[in-house]
């Protein structure tokens, strides 16, 4: 009842509305545990339905409570036809990002069928334009890294629809002086286990552990907010706690090695410059850190607890809920020219839902 998970939860903060709030998802779970009986299954889909995923309550729970588990366990007991097409879209991304994201911005809006128009705006924004013109320059690596051998993990959007990330990620490591190991890697599990298909998650997450044991148990480098929490849940797919603490200290933002890089900011840097916070960023937020030594005063605004609202499977099953949370990101991102995040799924929310005249893109496309 300290009512923490209130205080952060984006839904309530866009909507007011307490009862979609954490604590009432929780007090749902348990009244399911004694009579499951009490709600009809898809009653107690649409209730799963409404959360984002953001596992911010998670974070600032005292009594340890994991509320976007029990809902992604609700999801898992309730699967519907959402959670059919997000584990499809989720599986299948070499067959189908690309392609997908092609023929959503072909659709005219009056084609969109009423409840997938949202997530096919996503899947427009998925793979964006031409990109940002870029405007910073590495002048001078650090010597820190030099010599180290790590592996890249770029996640799924950089490797099937963005393939200047993983460019942009690979000159700067080269510059650093670091060795990539070959390793490849799966997606991290993270949205289908929020989507409540944890058999599936688990096996990717086996995988992925698999190639990081191989190579030597080296750094692995992301630059995906989202794609380093999903790395960082394996803990049960680890042998001990040793493995476990190793596992955690190999996680690496990129941003993280680049702290002690120079940069060069070219004259055709814009004058407003806004960073959106992801929801699953730690406490530290490595990329602001980088961002706003390298950008100093064009760095003019950035979220703290307004959520995108990507919300994986929720965009599809309660659209007009997200839309209220993307509005207020949106309204604490005012006067930003240019909006720049470390998160592939909020990179992807915010190209399709931006006011005119504002860019948005992922932080790799603002260097040279």
């Amino acid at each position: 009842m300290c009512g923490k998970c209130i205080s952060v939860c984006p839904l309530i903060n866009a909507t007011n509305r307490e009862e979609l709030g954490p604590r009432a998802k929780a007090d749902l779970c348990r009244l399911l545990e004694d009579d499951e009986s009490l709600l009809a299954g898809e009653d107690v889909a649409k209730l799963a339905g409404l959360c984002l995923g953001c596992h911010r309550c998670k974070s600032v729970c005292s009594q340890g409570v994991d509320v976007p588990g029990l809902v992604a366990t609700l999801r898992a007991a309730h699967p519907d036809f959402k959670g059919w097409l997000w584990k499809t879209w989720l599986t299948n991304a070499k067959q189908l990002w690309s392609a997908s994201s092609t023929a959503a911005k072909l659709i005219p809006k009056q084609f969109q069928p009423e409840k997938l128009g949202p997530f096919l705006k996503m899947l427009a924004g998925l793979k964006g334009g031409p990109g940002l013109e870029p405007f910073l320059t590495a002048e001078t690596f650090s010597d820190t890294y030099r010599g180290e051998k790590m592996l890249l993990f770029a996640g799924c959007t950089a490797t099937h629809v963005q393939g200047r990330w993983l460019m942009t990620a690979l000159r700067l490591l080269d510059g650093l002086g670091v060795e990539v190991l070959p390793g490849k890697f799966q997606c991290c599990g993270g949205g289908l286990k929020s989507a409540g298909f944890a058999d599936e998650a688990g096996q990717l997450a086996q995988e992925n552990i698999d190639v990081w044991r191989e190579a030597g148990r080296p750094k692995i480098v992301t630059f995906c907010e989202s794609c380093l929490s999903g790395l960082s849940g394996y803990e049960a797919f680890l042998d001990d706690l040793k493995e476990i603490e190793l596992w955690k200290n190999s996680l690496t933002p990129l941003s993280n090695l680049l702290q002690n890089t120079s940069f060069m900011v070219s004259d055709n840097v814009p004058e407003n410059i806004g960073y959106h916070r992801p929801c699953h960023v730690d406490e530290v937020d490595s990329d602001y850190v980088f961002l706003k030594n390298a950008l100093g005063e064009h760095l003019t605004v950035a979220t703290e607890k307004e959520c995108c609202g990507f919300g994986g499977v929720m965009r599809l099953g309660a659209p007009g809920l997200a839309d209220e949370v993307n509005l207020q990101c949106w309204d604490a991102l005012s006067g930003a020219d240019m909006v720049v995040s470390g998160c592939s799924a909020c990179v992807a929310q915010l190209s399709s839902t931006h006011p005119e005249g504002r860019q948005v893109g992922h932080w790799l496309e603002l260097i040279l």
